[in-house]
């Protein structure tokens, strides 16, 4: 059921994508600050016919939190996300090389959560700590153990995954974590407060990524 509520985020998601367009060369300039309490560079990944502006108020979020190093992957409007993906790895080896950061995490919303979760599971991966996708595409496979998928319920898009079918069919499968985001859309997930506590929440997490709950949609985010 579609509720006043989504439909709100979702109309203030996209008057924020067009009104920060004129923005995304300051965007692209970014300085990186190796005494920020989070040093690794946060790379970010903008959808099919998207804009690294898009992602502003999760970098506000982010940096509010200590995580202030930002990099931005741009790419033409194009369906060929495995000849993408290596291009995404080029960028992650140069923002490396120009940091001394030893590994990156990964951000991508819709069509980028694919280009960088192709990227993930090749083998020039080592440089990627975590991965957070915002309603990605994906197939009917396990996730990589280094993401945290968040899915809009509300997404006419790309559906949540089913409990089954989804990416975690297995009982025995040990793949990523799934969150699913009530009353909200498929640009919403750029701008719901639940998005931002769980990408922040899980970039922040200290060691090795952590493990949600048992269960194919592990949690459900509080709106």
């Amino acid at each position: 059921m579609i509720s006043l509520r989504m439909v709100g985020t979702e109309v203030s998601a996209l008057g924020a994508a067009a009104l920060s367009m004129p923005l995304r060369f300051v965007v692209e300039r970014d300085r990186f600050d190796p005494s920020s309490p989070y040093p690794t560079p946060v790379v970010l990944v903008h959808g099919l016919f998207g804009d690294p502006t898009n992602f502003l108020l999760l970098r506000r979020y982010l940096a509010r939190r200590g995580m202030r190093n930002f990099a931005a992957f741009s790419y033409p409007p194009r369906l060929d996300y495995q000849r993408l993906a290596p291009r995404l790895g080029d960028l992650i080896d140069a923002v490396c090389l120009a940091t001394g950061a030893p590994e990156v995490d990964l951000v991508g919303h819709s069509w980028g959560g694919l280009i960088a979760r192709f990227l993930v599971e090749m083998p020039r991966a080592s440089r990627v700590r975590r991965l957070v996708t915002l309603g990605a595409p994906y197939f009917a496979t396990p996730l990589p153990p280094e993401e945290l998928a968040i899915f809009a319920a509300a997404d006419p898009f790309i559906p949540p995954p089913h409990p089954i079918y989804g990416p975690h069919s297995g009982p025995r499968q040990r793949g990523g974590q799934v969150v699913v985001v009530p009353e909200c859309g498929h640009w919403g997930l750029l701008i719901h407060p639940a998005v931002l506590r769980e990408a922040a929440g899980f970039l922040a997490f200290p060691g090795a990524a952590p493990q949600l709950a048992e269960g194919p949609l592990a949690l459900d985010a509080a709106s």
